[in-house]
C-alpha cells in the first residue's frame, strides 16, 4: 500500500478524474433512455463472463469468449440509435443535471380542459406527457413547435384542417415540444376490436417509456388515461385532472399506494371490465 501511495502523484489523479468524468457524463447521456435497461444488461453479461474466468465455468467461458471478438459490433448494433441521438445533443445543451420534468396545476388544467373540448367535438388527439424517460426521439420525427400550453393552441393542432392533427402532441418541461409526432405501435393482438390505431399508439407508447397519455377518440366521443399499457376511461374533467396529478405532480406520493388506490376507487372496475373485453 506505501509503495502504491508513493507512486501515486499529480498525473495519476488527472488521470482517475478524467476517467470518472467520462463516465459521469455517459451516465447522463443514458439516463432516462432504454440505453440505460440494455446498458445493465450488457454489464451483467460482463459480470458472468469474469466469473467464468477465475471459477471452473468451462462451457460459459468457452460461449462468452466466442461472442468477446464481436462485443464492439453488438454494441454499436444494439446503441446505434441512442448513440446517434447523443452525440447530436452534444453541444447543443448542458450536460448539468436539471429536473427533466415540470408539471404544474396550471398545465394540468390547460391539458384537461383541451381533452373535454376535443371530445366534445369528437376530435380524436393524442397528447404524450412526459415523465422521467425522455421523448426526444419522438420529438425529432415530429414537427417543433416549442410553445407554452394552452386549450386554444392544443386545439388548433388536433382541429381536422390542420395538418398534424393526426400525428401526436408531446408535452416536455412544461412546454408543447413537438406535435404530429408518429409513435411506437403495440404488437399486442388482443386488443378491443373497436380500438384502433391512435388505442395502439397510446399503449405503445405507455409501453416503451413511463409517459402519460391523455387519449380522445373521436367515434365515441370520449376521454381515456393511457399508462404502463392500460386503457382507462375517463368519467369527467375532474377524474381526469386527479388522475394527472396524481401521475404528474404527485407521484412519490402517489407510487407508494397506487394499486390499493386504484382498487378503492371506481377506475379499478373500469380497468377490468377492459381486461376482461380484452381476454375475451
Amino acid at each position: 500500500m506505501r509503495e502504491i501511495l508513493e507512486q501515486f502523484g499529480w498525473w495519476s489523479a488527472i488521470d482517475i478524474l478524467l476517467i470518472a468524468v467520462f463516465f459521469y457524463y455517459v451516465l447522463l447521456l443514458v439516463k432516462g433512455t432504454r440505453t440505460a435497461q440494455m446498458l445493465t444488461g450488457v454489464l451483467v453479461v460482463v459480470a458472468v463472463f469474469l466469473v467464468s474466468s477465475v471459477v471452473p465455468l468451462t462451457t460459459v467461458n468457452w460461449v462468452m469468449n466466442k461472442f468477446y471478438s464481436s462485443i464492439i459490433l453488438i454494441l454499436i448494433i444494439l446503441f446505434q440509435d441512442d448513440v446517434r441521438h447523443a452525440l447530436s445533443k452534444i453541444g447543443k445543451r448542458s450536460f448539468m443535471a436539471a429536473n427533466e420534468h415540470v408539471a404544474s396545476l396550471h398545465i394540468l388544467d390547460e391539458v384537461t380542459r383541451a381533452s373535454i373540448a376535443l371530445a366534445k367535438n369528437r376530435i380524436g388527439a393524442l397528447i404524450v406527457m412526459e415523465r422521467n424517460i425522455i421523448l426526444s426521439r419522438y420529438v425529432d420525427i415530429g414537427t417543433l413547435v416549442d410553445a407554452r400550453i394552452s386549450k386554444e393552441l392544443l386545439m388548433s393542432i388536433f382541429h381536422t384542417s390542420s395538418p398534424l392533427h393526426d400525428g401526436a402532441v408531446i408535452i416536455q418541461q412544461g412546454r408543447v415540444s413537438a406535435a404530429g409526432c408518429f409513435l411506437p405501435l403495440t404488437r399486442e393482438d388482443n386488443l378491443t376490436k373497436d380500438w384502433g390505431t391512435r388505442h395502439r399508439a397510446a399503449i405503445g407508447i405507455s409501453q416503451e417509456t413511463d409517459a402519460v397519455v391523455i387519449l380522445v377518440s373521436e367515434e365515441k366521443g370520449e376521454v381515456s388515461l393511457v399508462y404502463d399499457g392500460k386503457v382507462i376511461p375517463m368519467a369527467d374533467k375532474e377524474e381526469i385532472r386527479k388522475l394527472l396529478q396524481r401521475h404528474l405532480v404527485d407521484e412519490p406520493e402517489y407510487a407508494k399506494n397506487s394499486e390499493k388506490q386504484l382498487r378503492s376507487s371506481s377506475l379499478f372496475e373500469r380497468v377490468s371490465s377492459i381486461n376482461g373485453r380484452k381476454k375475451s
